[in-house]
């Protein structure tokens, strides 16, 4: 958490009912939110299965410019796939 406010992210996070455990965590940094804005149209969502040392499924989400360029959007660590995970 410390090294996404130092970065000026801006994140979004679950808690674990009132324990000091995150569930899931969202992290977007600020040049992406620009980039997002100037190209809207097509955003790619992709989950990773639980392939990096958290044995967490990582979501990223990836916006395309209308050169055909990609950009990173988000991260985001959930805690289990489901739909309203997603959403």
């Amino acid at each position: 958490m410390k090294l996404i406010e130092h970065d000026q992210c801006v994140y979004w996070f679950r808690q674990l009912g009132n324990e000091d455990v995150i569930r899931d965590i969202m992290r977007v940094h600020p040049n992406s939110i620009k980039l997002l804005n100037s190209f809207p149209t097509m955003l790619i969502c992709d989950t990773t299965y639980k392939t990096n040392k958290y044995r967490l499924p990582l979501l990223e989400i990836i916006g395309i410019t209308s050169t055909i360029m990609t950009f990173a959007i988000a991260f985001a660590y959930l805690s289990y796939e489901r739909m309203d995970k997603f959403e």
